[in-house]
């Protein structure tokens, strides 16, 4: 049985856009950011990551069948 990383998989998508956004505006307002490049790294991966679980987690439901 594998677990249901849905709700993981969207917290985290979600939470690093509001993060990015958040980022991208402090710059357009001239706010130093120390190592912004390489923080909007990180985000870009794990928006990736959340996004791989989306899609693994939708395809082992379609995989198997729920037993209700």
């Amino acid at each position: 049985m594998t677990p249901d990383l849905t709700l993981p998989g969207a917290a985290l998508i979600s939470t690093c856009i509001i993060a990015g956004g958040i980022l991208i505006a402090a710059q357009m307002f001239a706010v130093v950011i120390p190592f912004a490049p390489y923080v909007m790294v990180a985000i870009a991966v794990f928006v990736v990551l959340g996004a791989a679980m989306l899609i693994f987690s939708c395809r082992s439901r379609d995989a198997m069948p729920s037993q209700e």
